[in-house]
């Protein structure tokens, strides 16, 4: 059996849920949205982890061969404010859950894409850069700090004009909206008080001219390669995750070289999917990030690639294709 550990929102699971009924192969997807819904149970001596889904028990330390780790959310959610706990009550309650469900990786020769300890890892962003670095790929110049003085030194270093983002999650979550942090081009940080960089470091790297950027969304050995363009067919010169419309993500071929330490590098992190960003500048390539649960659904709606099928003969065959 396949389990698919995600959200009721997430598109990609419903591409890789309509190729696995077609195939007709034996799979259960949980939202963690309503595990309060779901029983659940694990016992010893004799081990069993037993999830009953609308009266179905499935006994996992039997029939468990791979799981998808795709994006649990939060455990459940509170939909009426009148009986919402207090915080610390749903914070420990969340924490229950999460126990129960990194618990699956005591059952033994399971697959697994990916690993939710590999995951942590590898989001953190200075050992993204510093593996790329080790493996042979280019990364721009780069400053993480929360030094006003080296930022702007940094600023002078790179002739004027750097970018700025997040570290971590650029995620702002508040109870009535979310918010984005994007990549933000800085051409000046006099005005900006000493203490306001103080409060966090962020990463500051050299601004790419004339670039063009390219998505790569790596399955073990596959990768597929978009790159990122206007409806003119030129480049993004700002994050092109701000344009609303306008973009196409056409497929394209990267030099063998590039794809394969892209491969590399994924494994390097333990990991068997990664969604990596590119830049081309001046026919140089640059790694920029990896997100190890990065978005891919609306690549194999718009440019047809078939991420679902990949992904879906990685978790029948353990890896092995």
């Amino acid at each position: 059996m396949i389990l698919i550990l995600s959200n009721k929102y997430d598109i990609a699971v419903d591409y890789v849920v309509r190729v696995l009924s077609k195939k007709k192969i034996d799979f259960l997807r949980i939202n963690t949205e309503d595990l309060i819904d779901k029983k659940v149970s694990v016992s010893f001596p004799n081990f069993s982890y037993i999830i009953t889904k609308k009266g179905m028990r499935y006994n996992l330390e039997n029939r468990l061969q791979s799981v998808w780790f795709r994006r649990p959310g939060k455990p459940f959610e509170f939909t009426l404010e009148e009986n919402r706990p207090r915080k610390s009550v749903i914070t420990f309650v969340e924490d229950q859950w999460h126990a129960f469900i990194e618990g699956l990786k005591s059952i033994e020769n399971v697959f697994w894409i990916n690993d939710p300890d590999k995951n942590r890892a590898a989001e953190n962003k200075i050992y993204q850069l510093k593996l790329a670095q080790k493996i042979g790929l280019q990364i721009p110049k780069t400053c993480i700090t929360n030094d006003k003085e080296e930022i702007m030194n940094f600023l002078e270093q790179c002739g004027g004009k750097i970018v700025a983002k997040a570290l971590y999650s650029p995620l702002i979550e508040e109870e009535s909206k979310d918010y984005f942090i994007f990549t933000n081009i800085i051409e000046s940080v006099k005005e900006i008080p000493e203490c306001e960089f103080q409060l966090a470091p962020m990463i500051f790297q050299e601004l790419l001219k004339e670039k063009v950027d390219y998505r790569l969304t790596i399955v073990g050995d596959e990768c597929f390669p978009v790159k990122v363009v206007r409806e003119s067919d030129r480049g993004v010169a700002e994050d092109w995750r701000i344009i609303k419309d306008g973009l196409k993500f056409v497929p394209c071929e990267l030099p063998k070289d590039i794809t394969d330490k892209c491969v590399e590098f994924v494994k390097k992190l333990g990991l068997v999917f990664g969604a990596i960003d590119l830049v081309k500048s001046f026919d140089k390539f640059y790694f920029l990030e990896i997100n190890p649960n990065g978005e891919w659904a609306w690549l194999q709606k718009e440019a047809g690639l078939p991420i679902a099928e990949t992904i879906v003969d990685y978790l029948v065959n353990g890896g092995i294709t």
